[in-house]
């Protein structure tokens, strides 16, 4: 068994004093005591478990899991699988080597345990089983206090939410939540992302939690792999020659920190070969082409067998380009880490974390990763780098300290400031929001942002630190703004010649009639009266737009989700006062 850093996976426990294999899993603590009943759940009458094998389950064994009721929903290397099933589902007789529930610590990311003494406001993917039903999982979050943040690009059982981290511990209670890592900036900032659902294996996918699958193609030990190579059909939408030289400079970036060789073969069925094949919609394996799914990768034997062992497909009806999104290079670096036997990162400045983005390499941790699998090249040392001749000494690396903003506020801007250490040359600090505005932070050690517009609901605030080599460190603020009136003009306006004083605006809600309703509706309509204004609304999930009408006005339908959603409506006259009323709305 390969050694593994804690951070990769543990080991289980020797039990009856027979080896029993590994579960890759980030977090798996082997001594953790497993009670039988889950903390919390909204379907009682089923549950969650890893159930573990001797060796691979066989079809025998997958048909009795099936006569019981037990769905299999992924696969956890060693010989496990990732299952539901009625809640005392019973697993005598199928051969099972052991059986458990993951418990709370399990569920969240080793990154997220590090950064926790920071005490600041966090935004995280809750990854939830595949079985469970979305309207549950954003009630789940609703529950913990946390801010779901809306994002179509978010793969099928990932949540986007935000809150302190207490209130991200709290999921981790749930027998429906499987995983908790960190969320990368470009799903905060709402930029257009492509997700990976993960390489595939006979027994399903394989989920966030794992690490490492099996043993890679050199098995058991630290040592190299020769591999080949064989185009089956490339996409048309790029020079053929482009491209294929595109996936064998990516193919080849592993290999540059470990031992690891790659020839061109002609036979794309032959033993320990890479297949490489553009297509489209069904395309002769288990896993049609969907839109908007980029690539699906097979993992080494023996998780596949082959002739499909490694093979790197590739969807030919997206957008190819070089250099560009989509980009060839970047994808195929990413698959490429799944057919080398790499799951998915938690780190979002490594290329195998779970979405795309534009690279031009590997990060520290893919390399880190890949030398878990197999021995590093020679005049490397264990986390890639030379060893020999010297390096230079690298430079502190990069921290970003920031005073939390005061959240919730009327005020339509806030200010930040803060320090930043280590990094080489000069530092510039730049920040942006979800809503589209971004700029530079005066200063540098010691930065300052006199206003950061803030809109009407949940504004996500991302502080970006860079340095002269590019290194980047970021952190994630999340701020409330409620409309309110401003703070009274310090110059007192002009007498006014017209009899009376000057109406401020004012708001009424007249449906519904109370400020808190229960429903089962998937939306609302809020309708009442204002004078003068214009009417807004947002609400607590991120939802925002304008009233049709004015002295009468009404919203469109305002989208609810299983749990409780707030509701602000707000009324803004021309000299830019409001006037804002709330309503609480829990749908079952």
């Amino acid at each position: 068994m390969k050694t593994l850093s804690r951070f990769f996976s543990f080991t289980l426990l020797v039990s009856a004093s027979v080896a029993q294999p590994a579960l890759h899993l980030k977090a798996w603590n082997p001594y953790a005591e497993r009670p039988v009943v889950p903390a919390r759940t909204r379907t009682p009458a089923r549950a969650h478990w890893i159930v573990q094998f001797p060796t691979s389950p066989t079809r025998e064994q997958l048909r009795e899991l099936a006569v019981r009721g037990v769905k299999v929903l992924s696969y956890v290397p060693d010989s496990a699988l990732a299952i539901s099933g009625p809640a005392g589902s019973s697993f005598e007789g199928l051969g099972v080597q052991w059986s458990g529930r993951l418990q709370p610590e399990e569920k969240i990311s080793p990154l997220l345990e590090q950064r926790r003494v920071r005490g600041a406001n966090v935004a995280v993917i809750a990854e939830f089983y595949s079985d469970v039903d979305p309207g549950d999982a954003r009630a789940i979050a609703n529950s913990a206090g946390l801010i779901i943040h809306e994002n179509p690009d978010l793969l099928p059982h990932h949540l986007l939410v935000s809150g302190s981290s207490d209130q991200v511990r709290e999921l981790l209670n749930w027998d429906e939540v499987s995983y908790v890592f960190p969320a990368a900036q470009e799903l905060l900032t709402g930029q257009h992302v492509h997700g990976c659902a993960g390489a595939s294996t006979g027994f399903g996918p394989v989920a966030q939690a794992v690490a490492l699958i099996d043993q890679g193609w050199d098995g058991p030990g630290l040592g190299s792999a020769a591999l080949n190579y064989a185009f089956v059909h490339v996409t048309e939408k790029q020079p053929a020659g482009a491209v294929e030289s595109e996936i064998v400079r990516a193919m080849s970036q592993w290999a540059q920190y470990a031992q690891l060789t790659y020839s061109q073969a002609s036979n794309a069925s032959a033993p320990r070969t890479l297949a490489v094949l553009f297509a489209t919609g069904a395309h002769g394996d288990a896993y049609p082409f969907t839109p908007g799914v980029l690539a699906h990768t097979f993992y080494p034997v023996p998780t596949n067998p082959e002739p499909i062992a490694g093979d790197m497909h590739f969807n030919d009806a997206e957008n190819w380009n070089i250099g560009a999104d989509i980009d060839v290079f970047s994808v195929a670096l990413h698959e490429a880490g799944h057919a080398l036997g790499l799951g998915h990162s938690d780190n979002p400045a490594d290329v195998m974390y779970p979405y795309y983005r534009r690279v031009s390499g590997l990060a520290q941790g893919d390399i880190g990763a890949i030398l878990q699998l197999y021995a590093a090249q020679p005049g490397t040392g264990s986390a890639g780098a030379p060893t020999a001749p010297a390096t230079p000494v690298p430079p502190p690396p990069l921290a970003l300290s920031a005073a939390p903003p005061v959240t919730p506020t009327t005020a339509p801007s806030i200010a930040m400031s803060g320090t930043v250490s280590g990094g080489a040359g000069t530092i510039q600090v730049i920040w942006r929001t979800n809503q589209g505005a971004m700029g530079t932070a005066q200063g540098s050690s010691n930065w300052t942002i006199p206003a950061i517009p803030l809109n009407v609901g949940s504004n996500a605030i991302t502080i970006v630190a860079q340095d002269s080599q590019n290194h980047q460190v970021a952190e994630s603020f999340f701020v409330t703004r409620i409309a309110g009136a401003p703070p009274p003009n310090p110059t007192p306006p002009p007498p006014n010649p017209s009899p009376g004083p000057s109406a401020q605006p004012s708001i009424t809600i007249l449906s519904p009639a109370t400020t808190f309703v229960a429903t089962s509706d998937a939306s609302i309509v809020v309708s009442g009266t204002a004078s003068p204004s214009a009417v807004t609304w947002s609400t607590s999930n991120g939802d925002s737009g304008v009233a049709s009408g004015t002295t009468n006005w009404s919203t469109p339908p305002i989208p609810l989700y299983v749990g409780t959603t707030t509701i602000i409506i707000t009324a803004t006259d021309t000299a830019g006062n409001a006037a804002w009323r709330s309503l609480t709305v829990d749908r079952s």
